[in-house]
C-alpha cells in the first residue's frame, strides 16, 4: 500500500478468489487491485503471475515473491544496475527473523549457501538466476515475449535470464539483497523445498553445482582432510585439532560472507550451518533419486517433460479483479482544439504537461482536430518525451483526416500509442496493452 501511495503500480496476483492471501490483503488494504485467474502451462508460478505481467503498464516491471519487504527506496536501489546494456537485475532475497531452528536452517540455505554460489557464478559469467525480485524494463519484457520469456526452461528465473541474454543484453545479480522475514518453519517443508530446488537445477545447464556443492562442503572436505592426515600417520590429537581448526575456519568464512552483505551470523546460525553441511550429501542423493518436482500440488518436472515450454497457455481468460479501485478515475482526458499550429501549440503543450505526473495516465483526444502543423507535431513530441521521463503513459485517440496524415508523414506516428476511441484508450491504460500506432491513426473503413 505504501509503494502504491509512492506512485508504483501494484498488482497482486492470486490463482483463485479463495487464496489465503485475499482476506489479509482485503483487511490491510481494502482498495488493493487483486488479479484473480490461473493459466494452464507447466509452471504454477507463471500460471498465476502471467496476468500481472501482461497488465503491467509502467516503464519498469518488478516481479516480487510474496513476503518480500520492499519499500520505494529498496526498489530504487535494487533497480540501479539497469541500463542500456544491462537488461535484467535479479535481487537476491535474504531471510531474516527466523522463528525456530527449522527457519534458521532455511535462512542458512538462502543467505549463505545459495547466495554464495550464485554470486560467485555470476561474477565469472555463468548464467545463473534466483527469485526474490526480478527487475526488467517493460520494453525488454515485451521483446522476450512477455510471460513466454519466463517459460522457455523449467525454472522461470533461469529462463528469463537466458531470454534477456539472447537479446545481447547483460544480466546481473544485484548487490542489494531484499529482506524476507521467515517466522516459524516446519522441518518437512524446509527439506522438501531444498529438494525441489536441487531437482529443478538438475534440469538446467547449472546441474554440476548440485553435485559439486557437497564435494567442497565442510563435511566431505573435513572427512577427506582427516583421512589424509590419518593416512600420513599423524597423531590422533593433532588430527582432532586440525578438524576443529577446519570447522572454525569454515565458520569464520561463513561469518565473513554474511557480514559483508549486512546479514547477522550468531551461534544459532553457526549451528544451522553445520547441520546444512552435514545434510549436503543426503540432499544430493535425494535430488538424484527422482525426477519429480512437486510444487503447489503439481509435478513440475512431469509437466515439463510432457508438454515442454509454450505448448500450453496461449489463451488466458480475462482475470477477475477483486477490491479494485476505479482504475479510470486518475486518467486525465485532454481535448485538442480544431487547429493545432504555431498559434495554439504552446498553450496545448503547457496544458497537457500540467497534467503529467510520475506514474500518471493521460488520454489526448484529437477528434476535433482538422489541421495540424509542424509546431503541433513538435509540441506532441515534447509532451511524449516529458511523459517518458516522468514515467507517465499517454494514449492518443481519434485522429483522422489531414491531422492523421500529418502525423504519419512526419514519422511521429511511429512513437504514438493510438486508440480508436476514448473507451479503448481507457482500457489500454488500465491493462497496459501494446499500441499499433500507424494502423490505428485512421478509423477502420476511413480514408484520407
Amino acid at each position: 500500500m505504501a509503494l502504491s501511495a509512492a506512485g508504483a503500480e501494484v498488482l497482486i496476483c492470486v490463482a483463485s478468489d479463495d487464496d489465503g492471501a485475499v482476506v489479509p490483503v482485503r483487511t490491510l488494504w481494502p482498495d488493493a487491485p487483486i488479479l484473480v485467474g490461473n493459466d494452464t502451462t507447466f509452471n504454477p508460478k507463471m500460471n498465476n503471475v502471467r496476468k500481472g505481467l501482461e497488465a503491467a503498464s509502467r516503464p519498469l516491471v518488478a516481479l516480487c515473491d510474496a513476503g518480500i519487504l520492499l519499500d520505494a527506496e529498496n526498489l530504487r536501489r535494487a533497480a540501479l544496475p539497469l541500463s542500456d546494456s544491462v537488461g535484467l537485475v535479479l535481487a537476491l532475497k535474504a531471510g531474516e527473523a527466523p522463528g525456530n531452528f527449522a527457519a534458521e536452517l532455511e535462512r542458512s540455505y538462502i543467505d549463505s549457501q545459495q547466495a554464495r554460489f550464485l554470486l560467485a557464478a555470476d561474477r565469472i559469467g555463468i548464467t545463473v538466476a534466483s527469485g526474490g525480485v526480478t527487475l526488467i524494463s517493460r520494453d525488454t519484457l515485451q521483446r522476450i515475449g512477455n510471460w513466454r520469456g519466463f517459460n522457455r526452461w523449467i525454472a522461470d528465473d533461469y529462463s528469463v535470464t537466458r531470454s534477456v541474454r539472447e537479446l545481447g543484453l547483460k544480466t546481473t545479480l544485484g548487490d542489494f539483497m531484499v529482506r524476507l522475514p521467515l517466522g516459524a518453519r516446519e522441518w518437512p517443508v524446509v527439506w522438501r523445498r531444498q529438494v525441489r530446488w536441487a531437482r529443478t537445477r538438475m534440469h538446467l545447464p547449472v546441474w554440476p553445482l548440485v553435485v559439486w556443492e557437497p564435494v567442497i562442503g565442510w563435511l566431505l572436505s573435513g572427512i577427506a582432510g582427516t583421512a589424509g592426515l590419518i593416512g600420513a600417520g599423524v597423531d590422533v590429537e593433532i588430527v582432532a585439532g586440525c578438524a576443529v581448526v577446519h570447522a572454525l575456519l569454515w565458520m569464520a568464512g561463513e561469518k565473513w560472507f554474511m557480514s559483508r552483505h549486512g546479514l547477522a551470523f550468531g551461534w544459532r546460525a553457526a549451528a544451522a550451518t553445520l547441520v546444512r553441511e552435514s545434510l549436503a550429501p543426503v540432499l544430493m542423493i535425494s535430488a538424484l533419486s527422482s525426477r519429480a518436482i512437486i510444487w503447489r500440488g503439481t509435478d513440475l518436472g512431469g509437466q515439463w517433460r510432457t508438454t515442454g515450454a509454450g505448448e500450453l497457455g496461449d489463451e488466458l481468460p480475462e482475470p477477475a479483479v477483486l477490491n479494485a479501485v476505479d482504475m479510470s478515475r486518475d486518467i486525465e482526458v485532454v481535448d485538442l482544439p480544431d487547429c493545432v499550429d504555431s498559434t495554439t501549440a504552446e498553450l496545448i503543450e503547457q496544458s497537457i504537461l500540467s497534467r503529467i505526473v510520475p506514474g500518471g495516465r493521460v488520454i489526448v483526444d484529437g477528434v476535433k482536430v482538422t489541421y495540424m502543423g509542424a509546431a503541433g507535431v513538435r509540441a506532441l513530441a515534447g509532451i511524449l518525451h516529458h511523459a517518458q521521463i516522468a514515467g507517465a503513459r499517454i494514449v492518443f485517440c481519434r485522429f483522422g483526416g489531414a491531422a492523421a496524415d500529418c502525423l504519419v508523414v512526419s514519422g511521429f506516428s511511429r512513437l504514438l500509442d493510438v486508440a480508436e476511441s476514448v473507451e479503448e484508450a481507457t482500457v489500454r491504460l488500465q491493462s497496459g496493452l501494446l499500441a499499433k500506432p500507424v494502423e490505428s491513426l485512421h478509423p477502420r473503413g476511413a480514408t484520407g
